[in-house]
């Protein structure tokens, strides 16, 4: 294994977007709002669980979305969870999205559904408004197979899925009409879509448009809109992939750069974020609209020994990294209870744990306060690594991710150029698994501490040397990522 040369500049003259302080979140069933579901005594979201609390605070957690596709199958949630919920939310210091029902199948219909979801939305307006993000209606309705039950949203051409987009929209606009006529002040997020094609609108079109591109437009003027919403699950349904074939995928290239869905191992296929971004979203910010990924992971239901180690931290930091870097409005990772992809879990002791995913977060939120700047990389010998940097005020945060490792495994010695302002001081906090370069680990550490739901983290900067001719310099060493605080000291106002 050698050490090889990367160079890394920051273009502080063109800042990009601001990166929302709820950028990162976790996503839950709505079983969850269900006292004993899953095994879990009493309630989830509960003001008594502290560990779950002090989690989210660790963590730097400012997002809960609550949906998937239970949303649409279980009846509406009690009164007594929805308190639980935002009592918790209010406790953990994060802000709930919300998600109705909206399926009504024909054969066991759910009478006054709407004024149902209606009085809901009325009861959490009233009593927390203050942890209320927004409310969304139904969970990936842009299935083939969601439209096969309910009479409202029906395929005009069987068995087209994008023909039922108008149904679709119609029923949508009802339930969001009964809404606001008890909540005038009620924002939406929506569509919340499962699909990553771009559907087919009818058989003969030659190219379709997606639903989220679709419903963005439709309601981009109706100011009831505060995001638009897409699911993603990259690697798609693992198959039978094993757990070396799964770190290789997430720790690829290919997922960062890739211009087109590709093949994986197993038969599967992964969506890489550019051609999501291309094909759907760079859509939604054209048009002026924030969108959120508030149902994403690696794969669905996750790879052991892949989604569930340290190489799914170095994917999650990457990952949250890429979607900022385009403006996204944020990111919830899928929390089902209880699978591989989870980052947070029960704890063997009682309590809650963070899976090595959750040191992502961490390593995120720690460098992601201001706005996302451009870095040009220098890296002549084109070895596994990505960069980022996010800064305001005088401090940059420069996050470095080594995705080397086995037989490719590759220290790289970064210089980071100084910044245009005079270079005042530098420190660095490592994320890396207890032995660096094992992404098979499950022992993790960010800032030499570990996270946990029973005391603070405590993680240390550790200085670098900082100066103003020549930069800051550190070795990454492979399968490790570093952030780097860069600060810069202004001269007086005169």
């Amino acid at each position: 294994m050698g050490t090889y040369s990367v160079g890394i500049k920051i273009d502080e003259t063109h800042p990009g977007p601001r990166v929302p302080n709820d950028f990162a979140g976790l996503s839950f069933e709505r079983g969850t709002l269900n006292s004993g579901n899953a095994g879990v005594p009493g309630y989830l979201f509960d003001l008594s669980n502290k560990s779950l609390i002090a989690l989210f605070g660790n963590l730097g957690l400012r997002s809960l979305r609550i949906g998937g596709g239970s949303v649409d199958t279980m009846a509406p949630a009690s009164f007594e969870g929805i308190d639980n919920l935002y009592v918790f939310a209010a406790e953990a210091g994060t802000k709930v999205i919300f998600s109705l029902r909206l399926l009504n199948p024909a054969q066991k219909p759910i009478q006054d559904l709407k004024t149902i979801d209606a009085e809901i939305a009325a009861y959490i307006w009233a009593k927390y408004q203050n942890e209320a993000a927004s409310f969304a209606i139904g969970n990936e309705p842009d299935w083939h197979s969601y439209h096969i039950s309910d009479p409202a949203i029906y395929e005009t051409v069987p068995p087209v899925p994008g023909s039922a987009y108008p149904s679709y929209l119609a029923d949508w606009r009802s339930f969001a009409g009964a809404v606001r006529s008890m909540v005038p002040e009620a924002q939406f997020s929506g569509p919340e879509t499962g699909a990553y094609s771009r559907l087919t609108y009818t058989p003969d079109s030659a190219t379709g448009v997606s639903w989220t591109e679709k419903f963005a437009g439709d309601e981009r003027d109706s100011g009831q809109v505060a995001q638009i919403t897409q699911h993603l699950y990259v690697g798609g349904a693992p198959g039978a992939t094993t757990p070396d074939q799964a770190i290789s995928n997430m720790l690829s290239p290919e997922w960062v750069n890739g211009t087109a869905p590709g093949p994986q191992p197993s038969g599967t296929v992964y969506t890489p974020y550019p051609w999501l971004y291309a094909s759907n979203l760079a859509h939604v910010a054209q048009a002026g609209l924030p969108y959120r990924l508030t149902e994403s992971n690696d794969y669905l239901s996750g790879v052991h020994g892949a989604s569930d180690v340290f190489a799914s931290a170095l994917w999650a930091l990457d990952y949250l990294h890429w979607w900022a870097a385009r403006g996204a409005a944020g990111i919830n990772f899928h929390n089902k209870q209880w699978i591989y992809t989870d980052t947070i879990v029960p704890a063997a002791a009682g309590g809650y744990a963070v899976n090595p995913k959750g040191y992502g977060f961490k390593a995120f939120t720690l460098g992601s306060a201001g706005y996302v700047k451009r870095v040009t990389i220098t890296n002549p010998d084109g070895i596994n690594l990505t960069g980022y940097c996010i800064g305001e005020f005088g401090t940059d945060y420069v996050t470095i991710i080594n995705k080397t490792y086995g037989a490719a495994a590759a220290d790289a010695h970064v210089t980071i150029a100084p910044p245009g302002a005079r270079l005042h001081a530098a420190a660095a906090m490592t994320l890396t698994s207890a032995n660096p370069g094992d992404v098979t680990a499950t022992d993790v550490t960010l800032g030499g501490a570990t996270i946990t739901g029973n005391q603070p983290w405590d993680g240390i900067w550790t200085p670098l040397a900082a100066n103003p001719q020549t930069g800051v310099s550190l070795t990454v060493q492979a399968g490790t990522a570093a952030i780097v605080r860069i600060q810069t000291s202004f001269p007086a106002m005169v």
